[in-house]
């Protein structure tokens, strides 16, 4: 397939940026519409792929999280403010999105995001005010 796509695309390349992309259009149609593929018993891809009738919101809904469970939000550099001035690095993929913590026994918080378990912190072992502690998986 690159092999292909270069002979029809590269060599030569076209003028501009508006032409190159023409001919990578022309390209995608061709390859995906019109040539067989012998590991799809000789027909062109169009004809095996079927579009999803998933829906896929814009916007995810609001998730509401339990009463009982302490709601923190994600810092920009990916850690939430525990009592005030201790710092929980939890993941820079949850930037500005709320988390729930659940206190258990003996200073163990666990933390959660939605319904998914990210990790524990021990409140009794976190460390000065200005670092910042990383979540723990195992609880054993």
């Amino acid at each position: 397939m690159h092999r292909d796509l270069k002979a029809a695309c590269a060599k030569p390349s076209a003028y501009d940026l508006k032409a190159q992309q023409r001919r990578l259009n022309h390209f995608v149609k061709e390859y995906n519409n019109m040539r067989p593929h012998e590991a799809l018993e000789m027909k062109p891809p169009a004809n095996g792929h079927d579009f999803s009738c998933r829906p896929f919101p814009e916007k995810i809904p609001h998730f509401e999280y339990d009463s009982n469970l302490k709601v923190l939000k994600v810092t920009k550099s990916g850690a939430i403010r525990w009592k005030s001035y201790y710092w929980v690095y939890v993941s820079a993929a949850l930037k500005g999105k709320y988390i729930a913590i659940e206190q258990h026994g003996n200073g163990i918080c666990k933390v959660y995001y939605r319904n998914v378990f990210l990790g524990f912190f021990d409140q009794r072992n976190l460390r000065k005010k200005q670092q910042a502690t990383r979540l723990e998986i195992n609880l054993v």
